[in-house]
């Protein structure tokens, strides 16, 4: 496995866990901070599969 399909992983992991600290967040009536954790599980996704997106040639 290369290098990257561990920062993959790791990113996606990271995202589950902030969209669940979020979630918790939301049932705890905490909403700046479910705010905060939803947009950052949002942003550790993207990262995770933008790190495996091929790239162009050009």
């Amino acid at each position: 496995m290369r290098v990257a399909d561990f920062a993959s992983i790791a990113l996606f992991s990271s995202s589950l866990g902030a969209f669940a600290m979020g979630l918790v967040a939301l049932g705890d009536r905490q909403d700046l901070n479910a705010v905060y954790w939803l947009i950052i599980g949002g942003l550790a996704l993207r990262a995770g599969t933008n790190v495996l997106r091929p790239r162009s040639s050009r």
